[in-house]
């Protein structure tokens, strides 16, 4: 039996029932044997059925099974009263080892969703460990079936959220002409690759569309050693455009000089959004003003008459 993260983000229809394959494609986790993951996200895990068992379930000669699915520390304490959920975010069925329905017993379908949030206890920048047994189910309501006494796990780190902050509050002037592009210089954390959305303003009117840029900023290489210190290493987008260093990317209007106000409203980095759901918007404090400065010709000099 192995545990896998699910891919994210697909609609599904509703699962009251053990499920052959995973709702969304089964995806890789981190590092090989180890998860990350974004403080507040939501999260789905699923595990196959043992095949022995799953073939007597279709030829009639056992119930489905059910699972123990449960969340430790990294030093193996169980920690108690976490919720788990259907891929769908609801509540999920719980069984009793005859599989009937029967909340608190602990025993779930293989297909479960935790949300890792500073409510059920958890904290970012600390290691847990997911863990899940199966259970077989006969057909009788008195003989229970056997349960797997080595409940497989998977290491999960939990990050802080990615954050943006504008270094400095205005640029531009001389040199910035309508229609090419201007770099915000930003810093940012987290885990890349980062996508920022922003808006901008023109001479103090109202804020454009939403807009959504990916920084071209290089993505750090880490482990289950070093990933919590590096998810809050403040990481500087310059702001020229230089290979891995670029900020945030601005395209100023052709024929518009002026100021143009830019507000960042959200950043993700890859691991947030591996959530099941969105996470609250989570942007830059103030916003940066960038002037387009027309410089003058200076005209003829002109000998005036006398008066």
């Amino acid at each position: 039996m192995s545990l896998v993260i699910l891919g994210t983000m697909t609609a599904v229809a509703l699962h009251a029932q053990n499920v052959a394959t995973p709702s969304a494609g089964a995806a890789n986790v981190e590092s090989g044997t180890s998860d990350y993951v974004t403080i507040g996200s939501r999260v789905p895990y699923y595990v196959q059925t043992d095949p022995v068992i799953q073939a007597m379930t279709d030829a009639g000669t056992m119930k489905q099974s059910i699972f123990r699915w449960f969340v430790t520390t990294a030093a193996d304490v169980t920690i108690p009263g976490i919720g788990i959920l259907k891929y769908d975010g609801t509540a999920a069925t719980q069984y009793d080892a005859f599989r009937n329905v029967q909340a608190g017993t602990g025993y779930y379908d293989n297909e479960i969703s935790i949300v890792w949030s500073t409510g059920q206890g958890f904290a970012a920048g600390t290691q847990y460990k997911v863990k899940v047994a199966e259970k077989s189910v006969t057909l009788s309501s008195t003989i229970q079936g056997c349960e797997d006494a080595t409940p497989e796990e998977l290491n999960v780190f939990v990050l802080a959220r990615p954050t943006v902050a504008f270094d400095g509050t205005e640029g531009g002037g001389c040199g910035i002409n309508p229609g090419t592009d201007f770099y915000v210089p930003l810093t940012v954390t987290g885990l890349g690759n980062w996508e920022v959305t922003y808006t901008v303003s023109y001479n103090g009117g109202a804020a454009g569309a939403p807009q959504t840029y990916t920084l071209n900023l290089a993505t750090p290489v880490v482990n289950d050693a070093n990933v919590i210190a590096e998810s809050t290493t403040p990481r500087t987008a310059a702001g020229t455009p230089t290979s891995g260093t670029d900020g945030l990317r601005v395209s100023l209007p052709a024929g518009q000089y002026g100021y143009y106000d830019v507000t960042i409203t959200n950043i993700t980095d890859r691991i947030s959004r591996k959530s099941q759901d969105a996470l609250a918007a989570q942007g830059a404090a103030g916003s940066y003003r960038i002037y387009v400065v027309p410089t003058p010709t200076t005209s003829p000099i002109q000998h005036l008459k006398n008066l």
